[in-house]
């Protein structure tokens, strides 16, 4: 059988609490926001609940028993406890749960977004990241479907259904691989450049993403064949470093391979072109709680970088 602890009704005791600190079934009542019936029927069933007399009523006052006295003083401690207890929650963080899904191009290497997700992760390691990469084209067609909620990516135009802010700038210059017949050549002129092979970008056309780029090579003149395209970054520097051709790269992308040796920086020196990253979202999005925050909080290093 379950003791008197399993069965007791809280309300009870708080009830009682009420009645003893007001000294008055209707004053209670008047605190409580209930009728006096009730009170006095609350009163009587914890009476019954303990099998013990606890007011002893003398006319219009009344003073405690006893056994009055003693369950006053713990209910009192009991009501402490609920109190810490409710505190004790509202002050623990909240456990973030949940998937982030995200869609961006290859090759990003932003310091603030990776700041960003270590620090989110470490304060909410509940969380699930989704990470989708592909050409911006991608990412845009994820934000618009709703298969992800926030993107990394290159624009060319503005788009009617999506937002976007400033990430990062990029410069892009030109290399070769070191088994190509350009390797640690220095002073070379753009001209001597025309005819060499091309590995490129699939964004790399006048009407694309990376428009700049091939804006360059048309001023220039640097008509060579192209031997190569991808939509991925990490692709198009394999080939470039294979040897098939020259090709554009962001700088801050692949200066560990430059300073390996594996990438050879060919002119123009001070880059072709810079272009922009940007944080994108749909202008009506369907963030998860999760993904509300952790948009909240890469907003807000982006302000303050």
């Amino acid at each position: 059988m379950s003791g008197i602890h399993d069965r007791l009704d809280w309300n009870l005791l708080r009830t009682f609490i009420a009645i003893v600190q007001e000294g008055s079934i209707s004053r209670a009542a008047d605190r409580l926001h209930l009728t006096q019936p009730a009170i006095s029927l609350a009163l009587k069933r914890l009476e019954e609940r303990l099998d013990e007399r606890l007011i002893i009523r003398n006319g219009t006052t009344f003073e405690l028993s006893k056994a009055g006295e003693l369950v006053y003083r713990e209910a009192i401690v009991i009501y402490g406890s609920i109190a810490r207890l409710t505190t004790a929650v509202r002050a623990t963080p909240h456990d973030l749960s949940g998937i982030v899904r995200i869609a961006l191009v290859t090759g990003i290497n932003s310091d603030v977004f990776d700041h960003v997700l270590g620090e989110f992760h470490k304060n909410n390691p509940r969380v699930t990241f989704e990470i989708l990469s592909g050409s911006s084209e991608y990412v845009k067609q994820n934000l618009l479907n709703y298969t992800a909620s926030i993107g990394i990516c290159l624009k060319y135009r503005k788009h009617a259904e999506l937002s976007d802010t400033l990430l990062l700038s990029q410069k892009y210059n030109l290399y070769c691989g070191k088994d190509h017949h350009l390797y640690q050549q220095e002073n070379i002129s753009i001209r001597a450049l025309r005819d060499e092979f091309f590995v490129s970008f699939a964004s790399e056309q006048l009407d694309g993403v990376l428009a700049p780029l091939a804006i360059y090579r048309a001023q220039e003149r640097l008509e060579g064949r192209i031997v190569g395209t991808s939509d991925n970054l990490e692709e198009v520097k394999r080939m470039i470093k294979a040897g098939l051709g020259i090709g554009a790269l962001p700088e801050n992308v692949v200066q560990q391979d430059v300073l390996s040796g594996n990438l050879w920086q060919l002119p123009p020196y001070d880059g072709l072109a810079r272009i922009s990253l940007y944080l994108m979202w749909n202008k009506m999005p369907k963030f998860s709680e999760a993904e509300e925050v952790f948009f909240s909080a890469l907003m807000a290093a982006l302000q303050n970088k």
